[in-house]
């Protein structure tokens, strides 16, 4: 779980701010809308409920960025991978290639390239400055990337065009194939996480009219909310576990 939430958090580009201040402050704000809404319906285990969800929530959407933001900068790689066997087969050094993107590689990622060159310029060794650079993308294909491109720098340059031929004919096989898998899979497993969230909505509702709000706040009503909230959770985790596509893991990370 702490292995999925940092690279989560990588891939969603938060890394900077730190996995503890990132997690704190998703706490303080899941406990503040479930304080809030317990006490203005007046039914501590629905607020407690909603803790728990909004926290659930918060995690999604951070997955969700990171998703999507892997998706965006993976359409990248082949153009980059392309840039890196032009500088090579013309003779130009790995840090030089490298500052050719940082000026005129793909828009999105010239301040990542353009970090890595900093931080070589500051005194960083290249590898030190690659190192940083992964953890700063948080994607898969900028790790086997950077570790071929660490290893071409560790064995002195042997084998370097043709191991970025083959990482970009993978690359864009990848790609594809992962598109059209995607495609068919997330819609099911969106409408799914749907229907767990609708039962607590209509309980929210209901809740505005106090007669519903004094049964839910009875020992039996806490009761029934607090199963409620064990069987979303298991559905939750059965959805991502029977629905999911799980990508390519980042072995490298």
């Amino acid at each position: 779980m702490l292995r999925w939430y940092r690279s989560t958090l990588e891939g969603a580009g938060l890394a900077k701010f730190g996995a503890l201040n990132v997690l704190i402050f998703a706490l303080l704000v899941s406990l503040a809308i479930g304080a809030i809404a317990g006490s203005a319906a007046g039914i501590p285990a629905f607020g407690f409920s909603l803790s728990v969800g909004t926290f659930g929530f918060v995690l999604e959407m951070l997955a969700l960025r990171a998703k999507a933001r892997r998706k965006a900068l993976a359409s990248l790689w082949p153009e980059v991978i392309d840039s890196l066997i032009s500088a090579a087969a013309a003779g130009i050094s790995i840090p030089e290639s490298f500052a050719e993107l940082a000026e005129e590689g793909p828009l999105a990622l010239r301040p990542y390239f353009a970090q890595l060159i900093r931080g070589f310029d500051s005194g960083k060794t290249m590898l030190e400055a690659l190192q940083a650079l992964k953890v700063d993308l948080g994607e898969v294909h900028a790790d086997r990337l950077i570790e071929l491109t660490k290893v071409v720098i560790e064995a002195g340059g042997e084998g370097y065009v043709s191991a970025l031929k083959s990482q970009s004919q993978m690359t864009r096989e990848g790609l594809a194939l992962w598109g059209e898998l995607e495609s068919k899979q997330g819609w099911v497993a969106g409408t799914a996480k749907l229907a767990v969230a609708a039962p607590w909505l209509i309980v929210g509702m209901l809740s505005t009219r106090p007669e519903n709000s004094v049964v839910y706040a009875s020992p039996a009503g806490s009761l029934i909310l607090f199963v409620g909230l064990v069987v979303s959770i298991f559905a939750y985790r059965l959805i991502g576990f029977l629905g999911g596509l799980n990508g390519s893991p980042r072995v490298f990370a």
